[in-house]
């Protein structure tokens, strides 16, 4: 069992990180959760996931705030492509992952 402490610090770390490349710090967070903090790699990602969530939902209005959502809005092609190609992506990464049957991973 971690302290608190120790894991709002390292939170802390990657949010300093996460900031100063202008990135929310998840590319930190599963070599964290499954180096330092022992977790399994499923729950890991599913966690990453979770948190990843909160913080784009935290930095909307701020992003928002410095470029105007017309100005994101009229770049919607290029969104909804990118975001087509990566569920495809994921579908299609996750089915070889699986070797192409049911269930999950069996490296997980």
């Amino acid at each position: 069992m971690h302290s608190a402490p120790a894991v709002f610090g390292a939170g802390a770390a990657i949010g300093v990180l996460g900031g100063v490349i202008g990135l929310g710090g998840a590319e930190f967070h599963l070599p964290l959760l499954i180096g330092l903090f022992g977790f399994a790699a499923l729950s890991a990602v599913i966690l990453n996931k979770a948190m990843s969530l909160v913080m784009v939902l935290v930095a909307l209005p701020a992003r928002l705030a410095a470029v105007p959502a017309v100005d994101v809005a009229a770049r919607w092609p290029v969104a909804v492509n990118l975001l087509a190609g990566r569920l495809l992506g994921a579908w299609a990464g996750a089915s070889w992952d699986r070797g192409g049957g049911a269930g999950r991973p069996s490296r997980w």
